[in-house]
């Protein structure tokens, strides 16, 4: 079995987006358009991470391996949280063992995502950047969703008391999802990190 190289392990770039690009105005547009976040944004990077994008990738076509299927449901997701967690995130993914140490757990014991920039800045706290800035932030993620179900809050997994897993992540309402809950970490791909006051 291969060992994980400790030069790469955890190793991750930020890459800023030049505002005047194409990729920063289509993140830009998502964030206030889809997202509705009527804030001014000050910076949006790219984060790259080998090691977190080849673990979302395998889980993805495991997924759709057990379950015999060509495409499973993936959305871009918004997480609110605190500048201090931001290395952390990047290096390492989001972290399901401080599920509801600080927002609770309605929907579930998971990791926490909102269709709407609106709803996950509840959970962004202003904090000063290095630069001195009085800065929030917002990650918009990859999430695969597969098949929701309404989740409650003591489930631990998406089929809590099943030993079938035939859904892959829990919202708070089936027809019109706003909250999607995730259980596995590598159904996530942190893919930006946006700054914004």
């Amino acid at each position: 079995m291969p060992s994980c190289s400790p030069a790469r392990a955890g190793h991750f770039r930020l890459i800023p987006l030049a505002a005047v690009s194409a990729e920063y105005e289509t993140v830009k547009g998502y964030v206030k358009d889809v997202g509705l976040l009527d804030r001014s944004i000050t910076s949006i990077s790219r984060i790259q991470n080998f090691d977190l994008w080849e673990m979302y990738c395998r889980k993805k076509k495991h997924l759709m391996r057990i379950k015999g299927v060509t495409d499973i449901q993936e959305r871009r997701l918004f997480h609110g949280t605190k500048l201090t967690n931001v290395d952390c995130i990047c290096k390492y993914n989001f972290d399901q063992r401080l599920a509801g140490c600080r927002s609770g757990s309605v929907y579930g014991k998971g990791i926490y995502f909102a269709k709407y920039a609106t709803f996950a800045d509840r959970y962004s706290d202003l904090s000063m950047d290095s630069q001195g800035q009085r800065t929030k932030v917002l990650f918009l993620a990859r999430v695969i969703i597969g098949k929701s179900t309404v989740g409650q809050s003591h489930f631990q997994k998406p089929d809590h008391a099943c030993s079938e897993n035939t859904h892959d992540s829990c919202v708070d309402d089936i027809d019109n999802p706003r909250i999607f809950v995730i259980f596995d970490p590598n159904q996530i791909y942190p893919e930006y990190l946006i700054k914004y006051s």
